[in-house]
Formats: structure tokens, sequence, C-alpha cells
């Protein structure tokens, strides 16, 4: 516990791959303790499980790896040391899935570094080798299709949501997915970029969803593959 307590009291503008690396190694073994009320709404709009480093000489709780099928489940982060706007780290749900999916919270052969969009968003380029296909567990793990349906269908409001994966070597990262979603659906372009940006809040952050013109889409029609609700 001291030991993480002393790892995060290195400035920001002192932490590295080498830092963060060591940081979640931590994690692994360092038990925490739970806020009451445990979950809490961060900045964001989106819920949080709150852990605290317990004081000098008492005993943690619980640790990270303990809450990752619970929190990718039920759709939550974990913050730590979390007050008003600050907090000492946040992982988001997307963080967690990477975890739970490839045994780690960075995909080590994409260097994805955190930051603080959740995931980076790409339009995609015209492409003559593309293939539509239904995305994989690997792209998309079943367990977080139900809490994208839940975010379309209770907080965007769409009643069907869909996705698809676009796989192409002229792209990079080779697959994108694609969700049954367009600008026109939303007001304005700052409505669309923040319902895009809760999307990428459930995801890990090397995935890259791609935005299709509203005709593409359309014409994308039945390739679309429901998320389960």
């Amino acid at each position: 516990m001291d030991e993480l307590r002393e790892h995060l009291a290195i400035p920001e503008d002192e932490r590295g791959a080498k830092w963060r690396h060591r940081f979640y190694d931590l994690l692994e073994v360092t038990r925490l303790v739970p806020r009451d009320p445990r979950i809490f709404l961060g900045p964001d709009g989106f819920p949080y499980y709150a852990l605290d480093l317990p004081d000098e000489g008492e005993p943690g709780e619980i640790a990270v790896p303990d809450l990752l099928e619970l929190a990718t489940d039920r759709g939550f982060g974990i913050a730590i040391e979390a007050y008003e706007d600050m907090a000492a780290w946040v992982f988001t749900c997307g963080d967690l899935v990477t975890r739970r999916a490839f045994g780690g919270f960075e995909v080590p052969r994409l260097g994805v570094v955190p930051g603080d969009e959740p995931t980076f968003r790409a339009v995609l380029k015209d492409t003559e080798r593309m293939e539509v296909q239904p995305p994989d567990e690997h792209l998309l793990p079943s367990y977080v299709r139900p809490l994208l349906h839940a975010y379309f269908t209770r907080t965007l409001g769409i009643a069907h949501p869909g996705v698809l994966a676009l796989v192409s070597p002229d792209q990079n990262p080779p697959e994108q997915l694609v969700f049954r979603v367009v600008r026109d659906d939303f007001p304005g372009d700052d409505e669309f970029e923040h319902a895009i940006a809760g999307v990428t809040w459930f995801l890990p952050r090397h995935l890259v969803v791609s935005i299709l013109p509203g005709p593409v889409v359309d014409a994308l029609g039945e390739a679309f593959v429901p998320l389960a609700a």
C-alpha cells in the first residue's frame, strides 16, 4: 500500500510508460477501500465505482481485478481517490473491458496510451478492398453489447441499434466498428459528438469507431447486427 501511495505521489508530468505499467502491476495486488455509496456519477455522466487508499496501517478490502466482471457486465468504470472533478486515476468501462478481454489495461502491439478521450474515432476513407462482417467476440465482446444497447435505447433514444465491422487491409487498423447512427439523428454536431463519445466510453481505446454518411448507413441496411438487449 505504501508503494502505491508513493507511486501516485509522482507528479503527472513525470509519469511515462514505465510509471503506468508499474501502476497497473500495483493495482493487481493492492487492496483498496470502497466508498459509501460505492457508485457515483462522474462529471462525464457515467457511473464509477469509488475506491480509496486505506489509511496508513489499515487494511484494504477489494482490489481492482475483483471488480472486472461486475463492472463490465453492469457498465461502470472505476475511480481511485476521486474528489469533485479530480481523481488520482480513472478507468472507463472500456478500460476495464480491455483488461478483461486482453489481460492488460493497454494493448502493447498498438502502443495505446490512455488519454482524455475514451477511444480514437475516425471517418472511413475510400477503399477498394472492404468487407462488411458481423463483429466477432474479439472485436466486440458479448458482455459489452447489452451495455451499448441500453445506451443507445435509453440514453440516445435510438430504438433499434445495430453494429457491423468494416474490414480492409487498406485501413489502419484493418477492423473498424460502425454503429447504426448518423449525424441526422441529432439536432447538431455538438450533440452528435457527445453521443459518440458516450459510445466509445464502453469500448477499449485501441478500437476505432468509423462514422459513415447517412446514405451509406442506409445502403448497408441489413448488414447491421442488432445489439442484444
